[in-house]
């Protein structure tokens, strides 16, 4: 069988439940129109840090859109895990306070808002506030010390939106979803290191494939 580039191989597993395959392939095709929970300003940093942050390209091929400020933008609107640090206020105002505190901040240092410096400059800003060097006590701000609590709920969406993107999963060789389908429960034989079954998918990252080939 034959598959559109853009639809991983994983998704017509007969490993995969209906209810997995839904929900997975449903994260093909989100929208990037409209935010629908930050402000304009606060989702072009978000859009401008991500690349910094966790670049793609040599997981994915460089056409890959795989629509995450969009994506942890809709997630902000609910519904949460119900957890946060009790000194940051909840997860959709502290993402717009962090965005627009790390706005102003580049704005003050270098003339520039976030989204026009190079990413270099936008890597030292993250690190600095990572380090709990960045924030402003002002009203719809966050001080250094949020900031760098937020650093920490910034790192963990990204992580979970990627991994939870089956593009990712298929490029990165990762079968956890692949435990059976709607009937049976057909789960793993092999699970010793470097072993694989032959239902589950090989990696075709450019990062793993230049692994595999130095070994």
């Amino acid at each position: 069988m034959s598959h559109p580039p853009d639809r991983p191989e994983i998704l017509d597993s007969d490993h995969l439940s209906a209810r997995t395959r839904e929900i997975l392939t449903a994260r093909l095709s989100v929208s990037a129109t409209q935010p629908q929970t930050l402000s304009f300003q606060a989702y072009a940093v978000l859009d401008a840090l991500l690349p910094v942050l966790l670049p793609l390209d040599e997981i994915l091929p460089a056409s890959t859109d795989i629509a995450m400020t969009a994506r942890i933008d809709a997630a902000l609107s609910g519904p949460r895990d119900g957890w946060r640090f009790a000194d940051l206020p909840p997860d959709a105002e502290a993402w717009e306070s962090a965005l627009l505190t790390l706005d102003d901040v580049a704005a003050d240092q270098h003339g520039l808002r976030f989204i026009h410096l190079t990413p270099d400059l936008r890597g030292a800003l993250l690190d600095a506030v990572m380090d709990g060097q960045i924030g402003l006590d002002r009203a719809g701000r966050l001080t250094a010390s949020q900031m760098k609590r937020w650093s920490g709920d910034l790192r963990g969406e990204i992580v979970d939106c990627i991994m939870s993107d089956p593009r990712i999963q298929q490029a990165l060789g990762i079968s956890s979803s692949l435990t059976g389908g709607d009937t049976v429960f057909q789960g793993f034989t092999n699970v010793g290191p470097d072993s694989r079954e032959d239902f589950e998918p090989k990696a075709t990252a450019p990062l793993l494939q230049m692994a595999d080939s130095s070994e």
